[in-house]
């Protein structure tokens, strides 16, 4: 598939998707457990280590800002921050629960800004639906507007996850096809293919993290009590469910790669 064509796929996606990412993002309260906003929470608590090195006032650039609600957390800190969102459906829930806020439509590899400009951009979940070369595009143009020592906080979907999600994806697919359903595109990696990556095209200091077992995806479709006890003992064994090592990190349900310009 041509990248212009995932890249519009993306779009389409998230334009029919939006009604569900505002509800989860409004479910903080949920007593339940769920996977989505779990997961969220933890990678969220990553980033707060790098937002702990910001001065007040950092510009901060989040692609992929959704419904804006990561910008706002992010603006009631103390950041001066931008969202980019190329989905209507998307954006037009973001100016509507945070019309204060900027949103532009953009899409990641063609951001409107000049070189040097930001001291932190942000790509979570959003480098999964794109392919190897709109990822490359997209860290280049990453790179040309950060500010020198600027980082970057982006996520992806790990191949090996212990959710199996690589093998489920293509195993889905044919069914969306045969109902005429839309479905992503999935780019799949490896903590070491994204560093090797980004030391290419020149960042340093590059760390790959993987964040959250896989596996309590699959234990939560399995029921509230399975998935009640599965967590407590995800928790028992590896308590942050921050991994730094292999195989536990390309094993995880996040890939989180940071990196300096």
């Amino acid at each position: 598939m041509k990248t212009k064509n995932i890249v519009e796929l993306a779009i389409k996606r998230h334009d029919i998707d939006a009604s569900w990412f505002q509800d989860q993002y409004q479910k903080n309260n949920d007593a339940d457990f769920n996977p989505f906003q779990y997961g969220r929470t933890l990678v969220i608590n990553e980033l707060s280590n790098i937002l702990s090195q910001l001065p007040s006032g950092a510009k901060i650039l989040d692609v992929g800002s959704g419904t804006g609600h990561l910008c706002s957390w992010l603006s009631k800190q103390g950041f001066d921050v931008t969202g980019v969102e190329p989905s209507e459906e998307m954006r037009g829930f973001a100016k509507k629960n945070f019309p204060q806020l900027q949103f532009i439509n953009a899409i990641s590899s063609k951001i409107p800004f000049n070189e040097n400009q930001f001291d932190l951009i942000i790509s979570f979940e959003v480098l999964r639906y794109l392919n190897r070369e709109e990822n490359i595009n997209t860290y280049n143009e990453y790179y040309r507007i950060l500010k020198p020592k600027g980082k970057i906080f982006v996520t992806h979907v790990n191949m090996f996850a212990s959710d199996f999600y690589y093998f489920f994806y293509y195993l889905k697919k044919p069914f969306y096809k045969l109902k005429n359903k839309v479905y992503h595109y999935c780019y799949f990696t490896t903590p070491k293919r994204e560093e090797n990556l980004l030391k290419k095209i020149g960042f340093s200091q590059v760390q790959s993290i993987g964040i959250m077992s896989a596996s309590l995806r699959i234990a939560n479709k399995l029921g509230k009590w399975y998935s009640k006890i599965h967590l407590q003992i995800i928790n028992k064994l590896f308590k942050s469910q921050k991994f730094l090592d292999n195989p536990l990190k390309s094993m995880a349900g996040h890939l989180v790669i940071t990196a300096t310009k």
